[in-house]
């Protein structure tokens, strides 16, 4: 038997008060007068002082009565039998068991699997779990079962993975896994090292009534943990060859002492250099190795630390291109041109990460085999044959990008713009005015973000003579002319994109070429115009690799040495969600050679801080739905057992009852009769007097 309200069992003091009233109860006698005492017999009266209870019935009515509305107001039910239902009413048990990279900590990955293993051996004979691995993503491991020999043998075979912790989604399939009992008492237990980064996103979570969450944490009591935070990769040119200068972060948390680690760099699988790093309590290193020669091709590489008990983030993996080299194909009209386009061929092939590897090509001799290999096509100033159009449309439609410079030629010639981009008549001509400028910029376009904060690094170029166009439909005008005509312009076609340029990059109607702001100009244009971004150095677990849609019939190569072949749409490339740890590879066709791509991933840096938050953080923010009175009667809790029944009611009634029987006891028992005495009053006619 327990009580809902215990307090109220105080209030069985007051059973005092019903014994003091009778204990305290007095006979006092009433004097008679008589007129004399000559004829009655004197009798000798021994008198005494009475204090004990003469009516027990009464007694134990009052008593029982206010017993009963001390229990009632105290809400009692009954625990064991409550306790019975439980063991035979079925119950619900979802176990989330988190799989992140944190858990495999030494200490952490035991502690969670022996947890796991003793729910499972308290559970009651009809009792149905559910086992939910998570960790960025919930996958269920198995349904709700009464097999515990499954379960066990689950928890044996699963393994901390490599990524993040989102607790989320794991309450969200517990919930989904949960339909499937929807009318018994459910209970979710988060077995878990309740890592600060997975709360987020538990605002406007749902869960039903029904549904208990508890949370077991497992977390380690020695969180001292060293790892590697990033890396940073440069290419260092010499008189001989290129070279890789790599630098390393590694980050020290909580630990007991400072320490000194040993970082270790392999390249392409090779020993490349070793560094000690000395670590602070807690704190941030920076290690610097030896450049080491760039070798051909695509680079894999990691840097190693010295293993501690979170052996997980203790290497980090990178991949870059070998020499990143992008083909552009400069399509001018004969050598009389090379005056024009001297400044813009030499700015192009400044700067590294890419590399950009200038082809000259002469009208007439653009095909598809000229640009087969290449990122970008410059057309300078020249109109192109019915072929060429095509080979040059179909190339910028398959991804590529083209840069169309349209100058004197093109305008005063009345020819069609390559492309039709634009169409030309005539020119401006601005020598009255010394020259126009750019009016118009939009800085917030990647091609012109780099001069966001300083724009008059282009508005002070200035243009005797441009190109007068008209946008055709479909063209998205980037920069125009203090005049209002256009200047920049990009249009789409296909996956690729086509940049008109209006504006003179030579030197006879410009000076354009001589501000410091051509060289970035030029860069970005051919960077924006081909899509090529700097592929980073890593990736993060749990993100998407998304391949270029110029791959076809992609296999991709795991860590693990999985292979996959995700399909590809017309619209957008492969994508392959990174799972694991270590180098995805690319290749076309077949898994041979050097792969057309590589990427490396690892863990975020966040399963590295083990510090962990209060357990009662998992519900904040979780709504609890209302009941919708699909509960079935089991044990649940205590409000819950207590409602279902109701014996507070049966006891208040009862007292009711016992409260009107001392009523009618108390008004016919010998309380209630008046004790008579009959005396004779001398009168003639013999009347007799009743006394009290």
């Amino acid at each position: 038997m327990n009580f809902l309200v215990p307090a109220f069992l105080a209030g069985l003091a007051a059973l005092a008060i019903p014994i003091a009233m009778h204990l305290r109860h007095r006979e006092k006698g009433q004097p008679v007068r008589f007129p004399s005492l000559m004829f009655l017999e004197q009798l000798a009266i021994r008198t005494s002082k009475r204090q004990r209870i003469t009516d027990w019935p009464l007694l134990a009515l009052r008593a029982l009565a206010l017993a009963l509305l001390v229990l009632a107001f105290a809400r009692p039910f009954a625990v064991g039998n409550a306790a019975q239902q439980g063991a035979e009413a079925e119950r619900a048990v979802v176990v989330l068991l988190d799989r992140s990279l944190s858990m495999g900590h030494a200490d952490v990955w035991p502690a969670a699997l022996d947890s796991a293993r003793r729910i499972v051996r308290e559970l009651g004979p009809n009792d149905r779990a559910a086992l939910v691995l998570f960790d960025e993503d919930a996958e269920v491991a198995q349904p709700l079962t009464t097999d515990r020999t499954t379960l066990d043998a689950l928890l044996a075979g699963a393994t901390p993975g490599t990524r993040g912790t989102r607790y989320v989604s794991a309450l969200r399939v517990a919930r989904s896994v949960l339909l499937d009992a929807p009318s018994v008492p459910a209970e979710v237990v988060v077995i878990t090292d309740l890592q600060r980064s997975g709360v987020a996103g538990l605002v406007g979570l749902e869960l039903p009534a029904r549904v208990t969450v508890r949370a077991v944490s497992v977390a380690a009591t020695d969180r001292g943990n060293v790892s590697l935070a990033g890396v940073d990769v440069r290419r260092v040119a010499d008189a001989e060859r290129t070279r890789l200068a790599v630098q390393a972060r590694v980050m020290a948390r909580d630990l007991d002492a400072p320490r000194t680690v040993n970082a270790r760099l392999e390249i392409d699988g090779r020993a490349s250099g070793e560094q000690p790093v000395q670590l602070p309590v807690d704190g941030e290193r920076l290690v610097s190795f030896e450049p080491v020669p760039l070798p051909a091709g695509r680079v894999r590489g990691r840097i190693v630390l010295d293993s501690d008990r979170l052996a997980a983030d203790d290497t980090f993996h990178f991949a870059l291109a070998g020499e990143d080299a992008l083909p552009v194909v400069l399509l001018a009209s004969d050598d009389a041109q090379r005056n024009e386009t001297l400044f813009t061929e030499r700015a192009l092939v400044i700067g590294r990460a890419p590399t950009v590897r200038v082809t000259r090509t002469r009208p007439g001799a653009l095909d598809a085999s000229a640009v087969r290999d290449a990122g970008l096509v410059f057309v300078w100033d020249t109109p192109l044959s019915a072929s060429e159009t095509g080979a040059l449309d179909a190339f910028v439609t398959a991804g590529g990008g083209a840069v169309v410079v349209v100058g004197r030629r093109l305008a005063e010639q009345g020819a069609s713009v390559p492309l039709g981009v634009v169409t030309v008549d005539g020119t401006a001509d601005r020598f009255a005015d010394r020259g126009g400028s750019f009016g118009e910029l939009r800085t917030d376009h990647p091609l012109f973000a780099a001069f966001r904060e300083s724009p008059g690094a282009l508005t002070g170029a200035r243009f005797l003579r441009y190109a007068r166009a008209v946008p055709t439909a479909g063209s998205d005008v980037l920069a125009r002319f203090d005049d209002g005509l256009p200047a920049v312009l990009e249009s789409r076609r296909g996956a690729g994109r086509v940049i008109t340029l209006l504006a003179p990059l030579d030197t006879r109607t410009g000076d354009l070429p001589l501000q410091p702001a051509f060289l970035p100009l030029l860069r970005r244009l051919v960077l924006y115009g081909s899509g090529h971004e700097a592929a980073p150095l890593w990736q993060e677990s749990g993100q998407t690799w998304a391949l270029p849609r110029a791959l076809r019939e992609v296999v991709v190569t795991t860590p693990s040495g999985d292979l996959l072949r995700p399909a590809a749409t017309d619209s957008l490339g492969a994508a392959v969600p990174l799972t694991e740890r270590g180098i995805y590879a690319a290749y076309q066709g077949v898994v041979s050679g050097d792969p057309s791509l590589t990427v490396a991933v690892n863990a975020p840096a966040t399963e590295s801080d083990l510090t962990p938050v209060d357990a009662r953080e998992l519900l904040v923010g979780v709504a609890i739905a209302e009941t919708d009175g699909t509960a079935a009667a089991g044990p649940g809790t205590e409000v819950e057992r207590e409602k279902r029944q109701g014996w507070w009611r049966w006891l208040l009634g009862l007292a009711v009852l016992l409260l009107l029987a001392e009523t009618l006891l108390a008004n016919r028992g010998w309380r209630a009769r008046a004790a008579r005495l009959t005396v004779a009053t001398g009168s003639p006619t013999g009347t007799e007097k009743a006394l009290p």
